[in-house]
């Protein structure tokens, strides 16, 4: 194409030509991808450009707003400019007052910084500071810092807002979190608002045989592994209020917070989405709903092993037979769900005793060896980029897109995981639309939700009153 005809293209902003030119603006001195969202230039102010070093060649750099030198560095270029970023700011939180030293940081523009924080983190970089502070101050009070002092070493530009923030995310207050140590004493959290009690219970009562997990009508009990140990967690939900008691100590409430999903921003999520044509009706009867998450990433990832391609129903049964078979046995006479470790010692053969298919038993038991070898290190996957864990997870044999994304979702908590293969998914949609989506049919019509499709996956799950559980056919 002649340069009129490229600029023809530069206006539509068509991403299909990134990496076939690039635009240069004498004006500013820049040159961006065909696909840049900012305000076009005068044609006369326009050169072209088969490569970025010829634009440099020409003395114009990078745009700060489509990043050309990400792209034509590749996906992990970006993936690298954000976990160094983020690593920065876990190391010392204190030093990013706000977003501009955030994007100074990055030495991206706001904009550039919001759409890398979306893509990778599932989060916005104000969400990630927030949280960022909060676990840095939890990591200080579990090494014996004052609270105050741990709320200053950490950011927070008042008392009032670290009071806050630090309940909101954990359920307490920092005085309180600080007492729990190895203490066997109840603690009491004030729980999310919204928050839905009865998809939490329904969540932990799929199994009406459950050798791990018990449900009451006004809480539950889930045993699972601290180390090696096997420990119990016991949830009484009052109010807007649940009494927990645990005998793990700090390791105890991390679990019961990730159980009641306290990493879902419900809030945040219904206000943006309560009119919304497609999922504002079923948000409204689902007010308050969160993604409990399983104590560790393992847990959901083997459950998710265990339940691709096959019913629910089945699925639940495989869950029982494994843990029943290998899962430490607590005094309360519940078992936690195996560690990756007990599953790597099984054979082939003792999980086609429990009925296992072969090659669902060579996919689980090849899982668990990458895990406890520490091929897969499961613990580190929050801290990365999203695309970088699910590429990760990925390349473990026997583990799909269904399979990373459910564990993206349920068991690494990440905002935007889509198992966009699940039956489902497509029942939820089928009910409300009149019409069964296939997977790019569900992708499409979730696509607006981004990046807290985790949640609208959830609602669309916990709609089918039908069904039990949170996991369907795929």
């Amino acid at each position: 194409m002649d340069d009129d005809a490229l600029f023809q293209q530069f206006l539509l902003r068509d991403a299909k030509f990134n990496g076939q030119f690039v635009t240069g603006v004498i004006t500013t001195g820049i040159y961006c991808l065909p696909s840049c969202p900012a305000r076009r230039p005068k044609r006369e102010n326009v050169r072209f450009f088969r490569t970025p070093a010829a634009a440099i060649e020409t003395g114009l750099r990078a745009c700060l707003r489509c990043r050309p030198d990400h792209f034509y560095g590749g996906a992990e270029w970006h993936e690298t400019l954000f976990e160094q970023t983020a690593g920065r700011v876990r190391a010392n939180p204190a030093a990013f007052a706000g977003i501009p030293s955030l994007a100074r940081a990055a030495g991206l523009s706001r904009t550039a910084l919001n759409d890398l924080f979306r893509d990778h983190a599932h989060e916005s970089p104000a969400a990630f500071l927030r949280r960022t502070r909060v676990e840095h101050v939890c990591q200080s009070l579990q090494q014996g810092v004052k609270p105050a002092d741990a709320g200053t070493a950490a950011g927070f530009a008042s008392s009032s807002s670290f009071h806050q923030q630090f309940v909101a995310r954990t359920g307490l207050t920092p005085g309180a979190y600080a007492g729990l140590g190895d203490s066997t004493a109840p603690f009491t959290l004030r729980l999310p608002k919204p928050f839905r009690i009865a998809t939490v219970l329904d969540f932990y009562g799929r199994d009406a045989e459950n050798v791990s997990e018990s449900v009451s009508a006004t809480g539950l009990r889930k045993c699972f592994l601290a180390g090696d140990h096997a420990v119990l967690a016991e949830i009484q939900f009052q109010g807007d209020r649940a009494v927990c008691v645990t005998d793990a100590g700090f390791a105890g409430h991390a679990a019961v917070t990730r159980m009641l999903g306290f990493e879902s921003d419900a809030a945040g999520f219904e206000r943006r989405y309560q009119d919304d044509d497609l999922l504002g009706p079923v948000i409204a009867r689902q007010h308050g709903l969160h993604v409990p998450l399983t104590p560790g990433t393992w847990e959901a990832l083997a459950w998710a092993i265990i339940g691709q391609q096959i019913s629910v129903g089945f699925a639940v049964t495989l869950r029982r037979e494994l843990i029943k078979a290998a899962g430490a046995l607590h005094s309360s006479g519940l078992r936690a769900h195996p560690s990756a470790a007990a599953v790597a010692a099984l054979s082939v053969d003792t999980l086609r005793r429990l009925k296992f298919s072969t090659s669902k038993a060579e996919y689980l038991i090849g899982a668990a060896r990458a895990v406890a070898a520490g091929e897969l290190a499961l613990d580190t996957l929050r801290q990365m980029s999203a695309l970088r864990a699910a590429r990760l997870l990925g390349g473990v044999r026997g583990v799909g897109p269904w399979t990373v994304q459910y564990a993206l979702l349920r068991g690494i908590g990440f905002a935007d995981g889509i198992p966009a293969g699940d039956a489902g998914l497509a029942q939820g949609l089928l009910r409300i639309t009149g019409t069964r989506p296939n997977e790019a049919g569900i992708r499409a019509a979730l696509a607006k939700y981004a990046p807290c499709r985790s949640l609208a996956t959830y609602h669309l799950w916990a709609s089918l009153k039908a069904l039990k559980g949170d996991l369907h056919e795929a």
